[in-house]
């Protein structure tokens, strides 16, 4: 069940983050410019922040915690090497921002805490609001753990930037460097310096089948001349249900005949399902029914990797193309009823 943090909690976390405000970290720091905070002796544990705003045109400050969340932040920055549309890497990040925004950005209930809380907002990039991003799941407000989790973040970044910035710590930003913070785990003794990124370049794990009797049959079965167009979309849109704590935003698993662009599948993806996993079932489903097709084509290296052994066992041509045009036609037209 979802928990609410009290009046007292989000008070805490707007001081901190109006504290924040005041010393304007993105005067110094572009959004690549990575500061990296971690208690005690776990790298992974580490908390990445990209600070927004450096253009002028929007301010915030996005918290990535630990390697995973890190991990979406890479696929963020790298979305056009890979072909990933920018509404797919936004709908995969994972990570708590605050925003300096417009009013009309707010939902209701942000503008009711705003106004709890007894702070007046006017004019452009003023609106001080907290967004939760989570793979499966709309952008939503934080909730209790995530405001206590926020308020410790920010206080730990109001004191590295300030150390950063007044000791003149040089760090080759470009180079795959960040600023490294590190405190002990009882947080009494800290150092800081430049430090190496733990990765530069997004991990995305290949599937593997290991059921050697599901390979075989699959080597065996019969060779199709027509060919296929499959990915994995997010729905974008928010979905009310009561087993979730805030809407969800499930993955499909969607898989057409290229030349027809007629729908094969279509499945709508529980929050605990892998939608990459799905379609490589759709996929294994559609070979035994009616044989492995001759190609079959995606757009980015996330669907690539999930069917990479099937279309080597199978051998079928898998072909990265820029545009599968029957399934954004078939997208497109869907959208239209959301």
């Amino acid at each position: 069940m979802r928990a609410e943090a009290t009046l007292e909690e989000w008070a805490r976390l707007y001081e901190t983050a109006t504290r924040i405000r005041e010393l304007e970290p993105w005067e110094l720091l572009w959004d690549m410019d990575i500061i990296g905070i971690q208690v005690g002796k776990e790298p992974e544990n580490t908390v990445f922040y990209s600070i927004l705003g450096k253009g002028g045109e929007c301010y915030g400050i996005a918290a990535y915690e630990g390697y995973e969340g890190f991990n979406s932040f890479l696929m963020l920055t790298m979305h056009e090497k890979m072909n990933l549309s920018i509404e797919y890497a936004m709908f995969h990040q994972r990570n708590l921002t605050c925003y300096w925004g417009n009013r009309d950005e707010l939902s209701a209930k942000q503008r009711e805490i705003i106004k709890n809380l007894g702070y007046k907002y006017r004019g452009k990039n003023n609106w001080l609001y907290f967004q939760s991003y989570e793979p499966g799941y709309y952008p939503y407000n934080l909730d209790q753990a995530e405001v206590l989790r926020m308020t410790e973040h920010l206080e730990d970044l109001e004191r590295a930037f300030t150390y950063y910035r007044e000791a003149g710590v040089q760090v080759d930003f470009e180079s795959g460097n960040m600023f490294s913070f590190i405190y002990s785990a009882d947080r009494k003794t800290w150092h800081f310096g430049e430090k190496p990124l733990p990765f530069t370049g997004y991990n995305f794990g290949n599937l593997i089948i290991t059921d050697e009797e599901l390979l075989e049959e699959l080597s065996n079965a019969p060779k199709g001349a027509f060919s296929l167009e499959a990915d994995v979309r997010p729905l974008g849109a928010p979905v009310s249900d009561k087993k979730y704590n805030k809407p969800a935003n499930p993955a499909m698993s969607i898989l057409t005949e290229a030349n027809t662009g007629m729908i094969i599948s279509c499945d709508m993806n529980d929050l605990d399902e892998d939608a990459a996993v799905r379609l490589a079932e759709s996929v294994i489903g559609f070979i035994f029914k009616a044989g492995a097709p001759k190609e079959i084509k995606v757009s980015n290296v996330v669907v690539e990797a999930a069917l990479e052994q099937i279309c080597e066992v199978c051998n079928i041509r898998l072909r990265r193309v820029k545009r599968l045009k029957g399934m954004d036609e078939f997208w497109m037209m869907t959208k239209r009823y959301w």
